[in-house]
């Protein structure tokens, strides 16, 4: 019982960490994309990064790893809409935060929705 118990919580955790990492890489990629200073040129293509888009694509890269660990030990069907659900609502917060993004009525009111939704897939739903 306290293996099972120890082993959810710990999914919990990795599951915060994986939404945190993962709506926070997806912010700093947009606040580095103005940014361009580190140079990766080849002879078919050039790209430019910054280290905000550099630290946003090692944070999603790390987000990417939890989220194998968290499918293999969680019911898809529960993951997968929470995911989605939880860095939906992240990014539009962060958004308006650290990008100074306004949210709209209708944004708001979508907000509304995914957190009804969540709570509707959360019941009964199990690690």
């Amino acid at each position: 019982m306290k293996n099972r118990k120890k082993s959810k919580t710990m999914i919990v955790v990795l599951f915060i960490l994986y939404v945190c990492l993962s709506a926070g890489g997806l912010i700093l990629f947009k606040l580095g994309s103005g940014d361009m200073s580190v140079n990766v040129t080849s002879t078919i293509f050039s790209i430019r990064f910054s280290w905000k888009m550099l630290l946003g694509i090692v944070c999603y890269g790390c987000s990417f790893l939890l989220w194998l660990y968290i499918v293999s030990q969680m019911n898809l069907s529960l993951a997968m809409p929470l995911s989605v659900g939880v860095v939906n609502l992240l990014v539009l917060l962060g958004s308006s935060f650290f990008l100074k993004e306004q949210i709209t009525v209708f944004q708001w009111a979508g907000v509304m929705v995914i957190v009804i939704g969540l709570a509707l897939i959360n019941i009964g739903g199990k690690v």
